[in-house]
């Protein structure tokens, strides 16, 4: 299935969904894109870790995530890594057991916004206002067991409440502080560095990410199916690459072996033709189909050659007295002059050897009578 995630981290049998960054539409931390993947994850994995590091944003978004979390039946954990704000920190109090970073932060306060136009205009607003921070402070009361009021009356103030790890804890909004695999050099002080800390984490995130998924991918073929790790699977890659080398070699030498036997095959091919004009059993008009019969069936057009009677042949003592000509002067022709005068047949039966070292001048082949 071709992975389409916003922001996930695949592991075996579970999953990590980043919430890093501002809530709401064409942000980080978009609702629709976040409830869907959830949903197609929940179908896909036994696990599904949540981690957090926003300064909130839009309210509406938060609690379609927020609601999306709290009623999915897969097994969910909720970490915030750096900070959870504003609606950020609701979403943080989902129900799903919580933990935080020793560095982390939540943070509670009243609902802002803003309108214009007429005064029922902005009644209506400040109306909507407290409508969401009603809705918003029974979503806190049943994580930490105070009523809605008494959340109302002690984090919607107009004030900023930020909230350590280990008070979280004390005051029952989390489950835990976990480890840090790495520690920081300095350890973040302000919220500011504390946000920034964790989104220069997530930077080296997508590199991981890649590597994960290409380890998973090789698994799914055969050969690497039972290597262990990451070192395995190189070695199994370099034995693979070696192979690939030496079918390379092997592949260059069959090339060249198959192109000169071509060559010597189209060389006893000429030459056997040749033998068979020079003998009479083909002129050299029949030559061409031949050659056609010789690249369709060698073998089978051979043996129809072979079978062919010579044409007569002058004897040498008459060989002397032809037209006047004598061996010397057919010496001196070269191979192309003596088969345009048609002396090429008259000369082998006159002197063999003087006739294979022509045809070996013409074809750079030896002659095999």
């Amino acid at each position: 299935m071709e992975t389409k995630f916003f922001n996930i981290i695949p592991g075996e049998g579970e999953v990590a969904i980043l919430l890093y960054g501002d809530v709401g539409d064409g942000e980080k931390v978009e609702s629709g894109r976040v409830v869907s993947e959830l949903m197609a994850l929940a179908a896909q994995y036994r696990k599904i870790d949540v981690r957090i590091n926003s300064n909130g944003g839009d309210v509406f978004s938060g609690i379609a995530i927020y609601n999306a979390l709290r009623t999915s039946q897969a097994d969910i954990t909720i970490y915030v890594d750096g900070v959870a704000a504003s609606i950020a920190g609701i979403i943080a109090l989902c129900g799903k057991p919580l933990y935080m970073s020793p560095y982390a932060k939540l943070m509670l306060h009243s609902v802002s916004g803003g309108s214009y136009g007429t005064a029922s205009a902005l009644r209506r607003t400040a109306q909507m206002i407290e409508t969401l921070e009603a809705d918003l402070a029974g979503m806190i009361a049943a994580r930490c067991g105070m009523t809605a009021e008494e959340v109302a009356a002690r984090y919607f103030d107009e004030q900023d409440h930020w909230i350590s790890a280990s008070d979280a804890v004390n005051m029952k909004l989390a489950d835990g502080i976990y480890e840090l695999p790495d520690g920081p050099v300095r350890q973040p002080a302000t919220t500011e560095e504390i946000y920034q800390y964790f989104n220069n984490r997530l930077q080296l995130q997508p590199q991981k990410t890649r590597e994960m998924a290409l380890i998973d991918e090789l698994k799914t073929i055969p050969s690497f199916k039972d290597k262990a790790d990451e070192g395995a699977m190189l070695a199994h890659i370099k034995e693979l690459e070696n192979k690939a080398t030496k079918a390379d070699a092997l592949e260059a030498a069959n090339k060249a072996m198959k192109a000169r036997l071509e060559e010597k095959e189209k060389g006893e091919v000429a030459a056997l033709l040749d033998k068979a004009v020079t003998d009479g059993k083909i002129t050299k008009e029949q030559r061409p189909q031949f050659e056609k019969l010789m690249a369709q069936d060698r073998a089978t057009t051979t043996a129809v050659l072979e079978g062919m009677k010579p044409a007569n042949r002058k004897r040498a003592t008459d060989f002397i007295n032809l037209g006047g000509e004598g061996a010397g002067d057919l010496a001196s022709r070269s191979w192309d002059e003596l088969d345009k005068a048609g002396r090429l047949a008259d000369l082998k039966a006159h002197d063999p050897t003087l006739f294979a070292n022509k045809f070996k001048e013409k074809f750079g082949v030896e002659y095999l009578d």
